[in-house]
């Protein structure tokens, strides 16, 4: 596998089936570092949101855990594996990039007409631009950026 790694941001639509695209620079990462042509979502939560990674970034959580903990701790390496594990939608996309956000995560992460992508070069996120524009881990040049691109799609801000 390569090391490639997540950039760039974006603002992709949502339709009333739940389906977006991912962006085409971020299915180019996913395919240059896994096989599969899938992508986890992970739902996180204060502030709500959606972390999101391909089959790399899954190995490193894994491989994370394994050297976090001793075999003493085995409560603990199961509560961390269930916590990174259990409660995740590994996703295929279609060939046009496009996936169905499960209703449930999309409400849990307040994602109604459009998602908004950032980058994080392991994994990406993916808000709803205004509750990201509200959040605390809006620095100057996400609200910069967001706010051009919400401008540019003619939505109020």
């Amino acid at each position: 596998m390569k090391r490639d790694l997540f950039k760039g941001f974006a603002i992709n639509a949502v339709d009333a089936k739940g389906r977006l695209s991912i962006p085409a620079g971020y299915r180019s990462t996913i395919e240059a570092r896994s096989a599969v042509k899938e992508v986890t979502l992970s739902l996180r939560f204060e502030p709500n949101h959606i972390r999101a990674y391909d089959a790399y970034y899954n190995d490193f959580i894994y491989q994370q855990i394994e050297r976090r903990f001793t075999p003493e701790q085995e409560a603990e390496r199961a509560a961390a594996l269930q916590r990174e594990f259990s409660f995740v939608e590994p996703l295929p996309y279609d060939a046009n990039g496009r996936i169905v956000l499960p209703a449930a995560t999309r409400e849990a992460a307040g994602i109604d007409r459009l998602a908004c992508f950032l980058a994080f070069a392991d994994y990406f996120e993916i808000w709803d631009p205004k509750a990201l524009l509200a959040s605390d881990r809006a620095d100057p040049a996400t609200v910069f950026h967001v706010r051009n691109l919400l401008k540019e799609r003619g939505e109020a801000i």
